[in-house]
């Protein structure tokens, strides 16, 4: 029963990502204004706030609520510190398709999370904040490249070792889920 459970959990989280890992694929970062980034990390910025926020009344295991914790609180210091770059540069965050579809896909995924309960819960939340950090790795070292604005290109290349930090975590994190079926 239990891996029945764990398959199921799987390709639902499967099936919520692929939209967003396409869609990423087809805009590459040399298309994305400043604006388009700044306002692309915003929404990684609040999803990952809400989803930790969730998790911390949901979470079954304390290495989860620890973890959700953790990343409320950094990615809130994360979006502070966006909102200072883009006063800094004279520019109003706007939301590019990708973000639209990752917001999009966030709603779908925290309607999911909100069906489950215990270790189903843990398991979920975590397989999403390893697939949205995977995410947000890859949009970074796609952008940084195309970036002019070199105080724009130096907050993303400040903030990529920190979602490589969260990456690493929550593999981690997932990886001691599953050991304890």
């Amino acid at each position: 029963m239990k891996s029945a459970v764990t398959v199921l959990v799987t390709i639902s989280v499967g099936i919520l990502f692929s939209g967003c890992s396409l869609v990423q694929r087809a805009m590459p970062g040399s298309t994305m204004s400043n604006a388009e980034i700044l306002g692309l990390l915003n929404t990684i910025d609040h999803s990952e706030i809400d989803a930790g926020q969730l998790a911390l009344q949901k979470g079954s295991t304390p290495e989860v609520r620890s973890f959700a914790s953790r990343m409320v609180s950094e990615h809130e210091m994360m979006m502070q510190n966006l909102g200072r770059l883009a006063h800094r540069l004279s520019v109003q965050p706007q939301k590019p398709a990708l973000a639209s579809t990752m917001a999009d896909t966030h709603r779908d995924t925290m309607e999911t999370l909100g069906t489950k309960s215990g270790s189903d819960f843990d398991k979920a939340y975590i397989a999403y904040q390893v697939k949205m950090h995977e995410q947000a790795v890859d949009l970074v070292g796609d952008v940084i490249g195309s970036v002019e604005n070199q105080d724009l290109k130096l907050h993303l290349r400040q903030t990529k070792p920190d979602l490589q930090n969260h990456l690493v975590s929550a593999q981690s994190i997932e990886r001691q889920v599953v050991a304890q079926q």
